[in-house]
């Protein structure tokens, strides 16, 4: 159960309502109107949610580093930060992309993938040193940008960053599945 107040789209400013209208475009509404994910809460800041969405698209359409490790990023990502919503739509993304489900199994119990292609391992070692340390070690760094260039290193970051901005709104909202069961991780009430 979210603790967002709930709002039809009629209770919504014009502003919010442009919003909301702009991302039923892309997404269907649930039964009560409510857009699920962590869109209901975005939609309360519209200007936010605009951005948001976008960067959001932006990673999924045109990051240099492609689909695959765009969502091995994400789930490493959803583990760290422990996020139902965002692991269970990704963990299924990845598959579908091309992440093995000995990779997806690997992430999930916080243990290293070393079966991992080398360019997976990459990612995964990037995005683990992001979280934990904050830090990229410059060996670490070096491999990232012969690998994948500037661009693909900032593409990672950016995927890290924003699926953390988007895991922390909906852990902070409690944010649940859509079909109201529950998810692999535990929530604190």
């Amino acid at each position: 159960m979210s603790r967002l107040i709930k709002k039809s789209p009629d209770e919504l400013d014009p502003k919010q309502r442009e919003q909301y209208d702009r991302i039923l475009k892309f997404r269907k509404p649930l039964d009560d109107g409510t857009i699920g994910g962590p869109f209901d809460p975005l939609i309360l800041n519209p200007e936010l949610a605009k951005r948001a969405v976008s960067w959001g698209n932006a990673l999924w359409e045109r990051a240099s580093i492609g689909r695959r490790l765009v969502e091995l990023a994400i789930i490493v990502t959803a583990r760290f930060w422990e996020s139902n919503v965002e692991w269970v739509s990704h963990a299924k993304l990845a598959l579908d992309n091309g992440i093995s489900q000995v990779v997806i199994d690997a992430v999930f119990e916080v243990r290293r993938p070393d079966m991992a292609p080398a360019d997976e391992l990459l990612v995964y070692d990037i995005c683990m040193a992001l979280h934990k340390t904050h830090q990229l070690p410059m060996d670490l760094y070096n491999q990232a940008v012969e690998s994948f260039g500037e661009v693909g290193l900032v593409d990672i970051i950016a995927t890290i960053g924003y699926y953390t901005f988007i895991a922390m709104t909906l852990n902070a909202f409690d944010i649940g599945l859509f079909d109201g069961s529950k998810g692999p991780f535990p929530l604190q009430k």
